[in-house]
């Protein structure tokens, strides 16, 4: 009596084992076959990759060729320009002395030069040297904050505050923009303010 033991063996294998004395009579052709449906299963495998990672990058609107670390430092470099801003160039001396010139003839009152952050602190500073050499003695300067964005003046669009703009804008090539114009100005004191440079 014969015992039968069942095989846990696929079949495949089981016929791989039966044909193997065929495969290494002649390995070459063998090894060949084998190479090349690894080859092509390989293809199939990074064009389903390729082909799922192309729809992955159009679904999220991004564009190919860009990495996230690109795209992050775009957004910081926005977020800088608009929160810090970049450095303001300060009066040179030409512009400092014609706009020195300009105040000379205008009334004088208190003015309170201010400037955001470090990057605005020259121009400031150069504003207040013509304010100075004008012999403005109510000329103050300080930092100020929550200035916004570009030069500003005010409050509101009375005789002093509008000169003063026109004699900026006139000697320089800043435009000067008034906070507030529909306000009342303030009696007797404006302020000039350099904010955040977003440009």
């Amino acid at each position: 009596m014969g015992l039968e033991i069942d095989s846990p063996m696929p079949d495949w294998i089981a016929k791989l084992l039966q044909e193997w004395p065929l495969v290494a009579a002649a390995p070459i052709p063998f090894v060949i076959a084998f190479v090349s449906i690894a080859a092509v299963i390989s293809l199939a495998v990074g064009w389903s990759y390729r082909k799922r990672a192309d729809r992955r990058l159009l679904d999220h609107g991004d564009r190919p060729g860009r990495t996230a670390a690109e795209e992050n430092s775009d957004a910081l470099e926005r977020m800088v320009a608009l929160t810090i801003g970049s450095r303001w160039t300060p009066l040179n001396e030409t512009e400092i002395a014609a706009l020195s010139t300009r105040l000379t003839e205008i009334p004088k009152i208190r003015v309170q030069i201010m400037y955001e952050n470090a990057l605005g602190k020259e121009l400031a500073e150069s504003f207040y040297e013509a304010f100075k050499l004008a012999e403005w003695g109510g000329a103050a300067l300080g930092i100020g904050s929550g200035l916004g964005h570009g030069v500003t003046i005010g409050q509101g669009s009375g005789t002093a505050t509008i000169t003063l703009k026109s004699a900026i804008e006139a000697t320089s090539q800043l435009k000067v923009a008034i906070v507030r114009p529909d306000q009342p100005q303030w009696p007797g004191v404006v302020f000039l303010a350099v904010g955040v440079n977003s440009s």
